[in-house]
C-alpha cells in the first residue's frame, strides 16, 4: 500500500490531500489567512482520522514549493520536512503551477494558470499537450494575455481579476472552470509526489522553494538602501 500526504500552502489557504494506491481518499481545503504550523498539524490529524489512517501509515510526503506566498511556503515546507525527518520518509517538492493544472490538462490543449503575485503581476506559465512550454514567471498580465494564441483554459486566483481582459482577447476561445479553482488541491500535490516516486526520482534532501519575486519586506528594504 502506497500512501502519500500532500500539502499546498502557496496561497492564503491550506490544501491537504491523501492518496492511497493512486486513489484520492481525502481532499480538504481551509482558508486560514496566513498558514501556520499548528493549523497544518491540526488539519493533518483531521485528515488522517477521517481516512482511517495514522501518521505511521504515510509512506511519503509531498508539498508545493512555489511560486507563491513567501510565509506560506516556508511554513508548509518546514512542516513537511519535519514530518519526513521524524518518520524517515521521503519527501518531494512539487512546483505550485504543476499541481494547479495537473487535474485539468485533459480539458484543453492549452492551459494557463494565473496566481496573484501582488504588485500588479501574476505568476503564470503555459502548458500545451500536457507539457510546460512557457516557463514559470512573474509577469505583467495584460501583455502576457495578449501574447497567447489559440483556445486556452484559464484557472487560478488571478483569473477572476483579469477575466474581462481575457475575454476581450479570446472571446469564445477562452475557457474557465466553474467554479474556478483558485489554488492547488492537496490531492494533486500528493498524486504528483507518487508519480515522482514511481518514476524513480530522487527524494529531496532539502526542499528549496521557488521564489520569483523577492520577499516583499526584503524588496522594500533593498529599494530603500
Amino acid at each position: 500500500m502506497m500512501v502519500c500526504l500532500g500539502i499546498d500552502t502557496s496561497t492564503f489557504a491550506i490544501g491537504l490531500g491523501i492518496v492511497r494506491d493512486n486513489q484520492t481518499i481525502y481532499d480538504g481545503y481551509c482558508n486560514t489567512g496566513v498558514p501556520s504550523s499548528d493549523r497544518i498539524h491540526t488539519l493533518i490529524h483531521t485528515a488522517l482520522k477521517e481516512s482511517g489512517l495514522s501518521l505511521n501509515d504515510v509512506n511519503l510526503f509531498a508539498c508545493s514549493i512555489g511560486p507563491g506566498s513567501f510565509t506560506g511556503l516556508r511554513v508548509g515546507i518546514a512542516t513537511v520536512e519535519g514530518l519526513s525527518f521524524s518518520l524517515s520518509r521521503p519527501v518531494y517538492g512539487i512546483p505550485t503551477l504543476d499541481a494547479l493544472v495537473s487535474g485539468f490538462l485533459n480539458l484543453c490543449e492549452q492551459v494557463v494558470p494565473m496566481i496573484d503575485a501582488k504588485g500588479g503581476d501574476v505568476y503564470t506559465a503555459v502548458y500545451r499537450g500536457g507539457k510546460q512550454v512557457v516557463p514559470v514567471g512573474a509577469v505583467e498580465p495584460y501583455g502576457f494575455i495578449n501574447m497567447i494564441e489559440g483556445d486556452a483554459l484559464f484557472l487560478g486566483d488571478a483569473v477572476e481579476v483579469y477575466r474581462d481582459v481575457i475575454l476581450q482577447k479570446f472571446g469564445g476561445r477562452a475557457r474557465f472552470l466553474s467554479p474556478n479553482v483558485d489554488s492547488p488541491r492537496g490531492s494533486d500535490v500528493a498524486h504528483l509526489g507518487v508519480l515522482s516516486y514511481r518514476e524513480g526520482k530522487a527524494p529531496d534532501k532539502a526542499i528549496e522553494p521557488i521564489y520569483i519575486h523577492p520577499p516583499r519586506i526584503r524588496k522594500k528594504f533593498k529599494d530603500e538602501s
